[in-house]
């Protein structure tokens, strides 16, 4: 009987010290809210180059101006080739065909004209990791015939990890705000009882086109990879 009353009681004081230890991490009925917010921002260099470029081609004639456009691109093409630019790394961004109407001064007699102008344009992304020779790809295509880059853009291949890293370290800059703010007001933090992320953006480093423009036709564009960045924001509630 004795040993039967000794395994009730330590049966007693182990669900008291349970009950005790989880009333310690439970929210009480009306607890006290700090909210925090922790952003972080993570730069890196760019490891992928991608260049939009094309071909714009008119005519009055619909047939001329597409065959002219399909003869340029395809020289662009070959050219991007002989640099060791494999095909798979080529793809056609966009291919557009549209027409309008000019007035145009003809004879004396005839006055003025109207004719319907067609416009062709024909764009592909090109992508590379020889982030050093970007200008000399530039430089090439526009050689062979391109008239036309968009934009070109570096970025990273993988840029989840990245991205994983603004989160951490947002998060951690959040808890030590919220650490800091209840030491200072003489409370203690009981948990978390809510947390997300408020948003994240991620920024590739683009080269405006107004600047490469100007290396056209010079010695050589000269682009300079700068670094992408990735942001993050995380909102935190802790209650004390």
């Amino acid at each position: 009987m004795q040993f039967l009353k000794t395994i009730s009681l330590n049966l007693v004081l182990i669900l008291i010290l349970a009950l005790g230890t989880a009333t310690a991490n439970t929210a009480p009925e009306a607890p006290g809210r700090l909210e925090v917010t922790g952003q972080a921002v993570i730069t890196t260099a760019p490891d992928t180059a991608r260049i939009i470029l094309g071909v714009e081609t008119t005519s009055t004639s619909v047939n001329a101006a597409t065959s002219a456009n399909a003869e340029r691109m395809a020289t662009v093409l070959e050219a991007l080739k002989d640099l060791g630019i494999p095909n798979s790394h080529v793809a056609t961004s966009g291919y557009t065909i549209y027409s309008y109407r000019d007035i145009y001064q003809g004879s004396t007699v005839d006055g003025a004209q109207e004719q319907t102008i067609y416009n062709v344009q024909n764009k592909v992304t090109v992508t590379t990791d020889r982030l050093d020779e970007v200008g000399r790809i530039v430089d090439a295509a526009v050689q062979a015939g391109a008239n036309q880059i968009q934009s070109v853009s570096f970025d990273l291949a993988d840029k989840e990890l990245l991205q994983l890293e603004a989160l951490d370290a947002a998060t951690k800059q959040a808890m030590g705000k919220a650490r800091a703010m209840a030491e200072s007001a003489g409370v203690s933090l009981g948990g978390i009882s809510g947390m997300e992320e408020e948003y994240g953006t991620y920024a590739p480093f683009n080269e405006s086109v107004q600047k490469m423009a100007q290396g056209f036709g010079d010695a050589g564009t000269s682009i300079t990879p700068g670094e992408v960045e990735v942001r993050a924001v995380v909102k935190m509630t802790f209650w004390f």
